[in-house]
């Protein structure tokens, strides 16, 4: 066996364990009932419904590590629409089961959501109840929250895992969190998932919602104050919903929609600096002030067959090397890397968040639109995949050995930073090594399925206990 064959059976072998880590991960976070969280200055004692989503279950006040504790719409989303892969490609019934009733329960438990009523909750009277002193600044004002029903509660970004409405401030509205949340449905649908009814009318909910506000502004995927632009990545989500939901809309508002969300996405563009900008209007002076991996994660999550916006478009592929380069740059940790080497992926060059470490989920992105494009181009795919694997090697030798997924590393040691246990992080790696075995299976070379994950004529992943 050669250098390289080895290496990347190596690199097989370790998706396979690292696979198996994410899922077990991931499947503790949705609908951890076991779990109490209490925030003591709030007054709030918080037991995880059925069907929610923890965007992670480490328990933390900001000292030193992020409050995460809440179900946020677009994180939930995507971390069911990998349930919904691993439904689809479960090895046995009981496996089968245990995803689609995780799906189930988390319809039910965004419809709940979506009914609420920020004015019946005020009236209960456990707005200020029990709230300290010294955290009363950080709640939201009352006329803020009594508006709190249909398309405004549709745009909260976050909910408490309980099913009831966030108290604190935050950047609000999000507009891609049900466009996310539609996606999930279809991917569950297309995957075979029992249309049941809770799919079907949360699918029609979010869909309404986001013909409603295709290409408005609102805050972006990473939730910052004062953004309150025109992102693309919200308007990518949109689209990839409508798209990918055609067959369950139809009339001019689609049609309509659609085309608006297209000329928004395309005046992203800049022509000076060949990248696509995150924000409009920019005012930045150069294309790495400009770039965001935000923006190489919506292409993912959209998933446009073809064309402009999809992984196969020139500017995206322009883009994502603008944003490698900015990276390779930026970040101690990507210094002295060898030849061939991938950088580990940042948000962008301002960020400060914590750091401004590199992202896991922005570096599997990346690797994830090589392996996409690997799928659709015969003649270039070894080498597609070659470079996807060097982003999969990287973030390898960014996962400790127990294999827990943070929300970002230090950009100078490589050491976990911010959240602890990033439901979104074992998510995008479990999706990640999916596309990675569907791109090899179209080559002679067939690899070892990850577990959680089968490819053709692959041997799936063990199957969870099956208690119904």
């Amino acid at each position: 066996m050669s250098p390289a064959a080895a290496r990347s059976d190596d690199l097989e072998c370790w998706i396979a364990r690292q696979s198996a880590v994410s899922a077990a991960s991931m499947a503790r976070a949705i609908s951890a009932t076991q779990l109490t969280r209490r925030r003591e200055a709030l007054g709030q004692t918080i037991v995880p419904a059925a069907g929610s989503v923890l965007a992670s279950p480490v328990i933390a006040d900001w000292d030193p590590e992020p409050d995460y504790f809440f179900h946020w719409v677009r994180d939930s989303a995507i971390v069911m629409r990998t349930v919904a892969e691993l439904m689809e490609d479960a090895a046995a019934d009981n496996e089968r089961r245990y995803w689609q009733r995780h799906f189930a329960d988390f319809a039910r438990f965004s419809l709940d959501l979506n009914s609420l009523d920020g004015r019946e909750f005020l009236k209960r009277g456990r707005y200020r109840e029990g709230v300290r002193r010294e955290a009363r600044r950080f709640l939201r004002r009352e006329a803020e929250i009594r508006a709190l029903v249909g398309d405004k509660l549709l745009g909260e970004p976050r909910f408490n895992p309980d099913g009831t409405i966030d108290i604190l401030r935050w950047s609000r509205p999000q507009y891609d969190g049900p466009a996310l949340r539609a996606l999930a449905c279809l991917r569950y649908l297309a995957a075979g998932g029992p249309p049941i009814e809770e799919v079907l009318r949360l699918l029609r909910q979010d869909l309404d919602f986001t013909l409603r506000h295709a290409g408005r502004r609102c805050i972006g995927p990473w939730e910052e104050a004062g953004q309150n632009l025109h992102h693309y990545a919200v308007a990518l989500a949109q689209l990839g919903a409508l798209v990918h939901g055609r067959a369950l809309m139809s009339g001019p508002e689609r049609l309509a929609a659609e085309k608006r969300l297209r000329a928004g996405l395309d005046r992203h563009w800049s022509e000076p600096h060949q990248v696509y900008a995150a924000m409009r209007p920019a005012s930045a002076a150069s294309a790495e002030d400009l770039v965001d991996a935000a923006t190489l994660i919506a292409v993912l999550d959209a998933d446009l067959p073809s064309g402009a916006h999809s992984a196969e478009d020139p500017r995206v592929e322009a883009t994502q090397a603008a944003i490698e380069r900015l990276f390779a740059r930026e970040l101690a940790i990507n210094r002295r890397l060898p030849a061939g080497a991938a950088p580990a992926l940042g948000r962008s060059r301002g960020d400060r968040y914590f750091g401004g470490g590199a992202w896991y989920v922005a570096t599997l992105a990346a690797a994830g639109l090589y392996y996409r494009r690997a799928q659709c181009r015969a003649q270039e795919r070894a080498a597609l995949i070659r470079r996807g694997d060097a982003f999969m090697a990287r973030v390898r030798a960014l996962t400790p050995e127990d294999g827990s997924l943070s929300e970002q590393v230090d950009r100078t040691t490589g050491q976990p930073s911010s959240a602890r246990h990033l439901t979104w992080s074992y998510a995008a790696f479990l999706s990640t090594a999916r596309l990675r075995a569907r791109a090899a299976s179209a080559t002679a070379v067939t690899p070892i399925p990850a577990k959680g994950s089968r490819s053709r004529g692959g041997r799936g992943r063990p199957a969870p206990r099956d208690n119904s």
